[in-house]
């Protein structure tokens, strides 16, 4: 019953906004992920037909029907894939049938596989449907399902980011490095998992937000605890989002802040191991003034100062040690004490809350109304068609 709730609720809101499209943005159905960087070689395999294109002009360079396994690597004048592609710098390899699969270095990518060969370099680009992409990326980090209000919510949002930045690095060679999100390919689908049935139930979703007659994307998140308030994208990423707001107070997670306290000590010395300088002095925090959450930190030795970000920081430290921006850090004469409340980096959607909000009867609409004032729903599928990627050509 709750998925027909929710489906009925987010066709009423997309056709309301169906008219506050995206058009001046475009609709780019695909977005370029970043495989490998500056390597010599990378074993491709395509099993099944397929094409090969110059994504320069998207002419057809070649093609297969049976399979083709061999080693990518540059020539003096071009690219070698078991035949030479002399005076081509760049090859797209995409499937001819939904039966192809398409494998880099053993692991298996939907839609088409871009080389690129830099100086004597090779870049590998997964040219993926964003669609398929959220599946990939948001599978390992939701392994237990949430409730499927939430999950929608979620599914919502990882479009939205996607699509963000589809369009604001649209002219470029990829829009998203891999190795920062984790992203693997098919290698941990679960097919009818709750990601899978969330994604398919939210499609052509997003969230946007009018600026100067356009409704554009934004980059959208989702925090574990916010411990009663989240914070804006910019202060705590230091990155430009589109959308700007101070964040919002979130009741149920307020009322669990207490139970959300974590702590962590170590040494001086430890510390300063981990900063890279030779003593410590001082220890400073720099805090947003709205949420009260830490966007940066301050080391100081008698010799040198280091600036670090929230995100820098935690990685030197570990995740399970800082387990939130909510902190405050006290220095003794031998030991630093962190303590904190809440978990993540307290930006965009409060998991927690929405847990709290789904489990009183309100919907993934209601959830992301919230989280996110002054936005509005939109069915991308009402666009008019942008034009196709190489990997769609066939």
């Amino acid at each position: 019953m709750r998925k027909w709730i929710l489906s009925l609720s987010l066709f009423f809101v997309s056709f309301a906004f169906a008219n506050t499209s995206l058009e001046s943005v475009g609709k780019p159905e695909n977005i370029q992920i970043l495989l490998e960087k500056e390597v010599t070689e990378a074993l491709l395999e395509v099993k099944g037909s397929y094409n090969i294109f110059d994504p320069r002009d998207g002419t057809k360079i070649g093609s297969g029907l049976l399979g083709k396994r061999f080693l990518v690597h540059s020539t003096h004048n071009g690219l070698r894939w078991g035949e030479a592609f002399p005076g081509i710098h760049q090859i797209y390899v995409s499937p001819r049938s939904e039966n192809t699969s398409i494998l880099l270095n053993g692991i298996e990518y939907k839609g088409a596989i871009g080389i690129y060969k830099v100086g004597q370099k090779l870049y590998v680009i997964n040219d993926v449907a964003i669609e398929d992409y959220i599946k990939s990326v948001l599978t390992p980090q939701f392994p237990y399902p949430l409730d499927s209000e939430v999950m929608a919510s979620v599914a919502i949002l990882a479009r939205t980011d996607a699509y963000f930045l589809a369009t604001k690095y649209h002219d470029a060679m990829w829009q998203i490095d891999s190795k920062e999100v984790n992203y693997q390919g098919s290698a941990l689908l679960v097919p009818d998992s709750a990601v899978d049935r969330a994604v398919d139930l939210t499609k052509h979703l997003v969230l946007s937000y009018p600026k100067e007659g356009q409704n554009l994307p934004f980059a959208a998140k989702w925090t574990e605890h916010s411990a009663g308030k989240t914070a804006s994208y910019g202060t705590i990423f230091r990155k430009e989002g589109g959308l700007t707001f101070d964040g919002v107070k979130a009741p149920h997670a307020s009322l669990d802040r207490e139970d959300s306290k974590w702590s962590y000590s170590l040494s001086r010395g430890e510390l300063a191991k981990k900063m890279g300088v030779s003593n410590i002095t001082e220890v400073d925090l720099f805090i947003d003034a709205t949420s009260k959450k830490a966007y940066g930190v301050r080391v100081k030795s008698k010799e040198q100062t280091k600036n670090m970000d929230f995100f820098a920081f935690q990685q030197r430290l570990g995740k399970s040690n800082i387990q939130s921006s909510d902190f405050q850090v006290t220095l003794t004469k031998d030991e630093v004490h962190f303590k904190g409340f809440g978990k993540g980096h307290g930006v965009g959607l409060c998991l927690y809350s929405a847990a709290s909000m789904a489990q009183n009867g309100e919907n993934a609409v209601q959830i992301l109304s919230k989280f996110f004032p002054n936005t509005y729903l939109v069915n991308l599928n009402a666009i008019p068609e942008h034009s196709k990627s190489i990997a769609e050509n066939k």
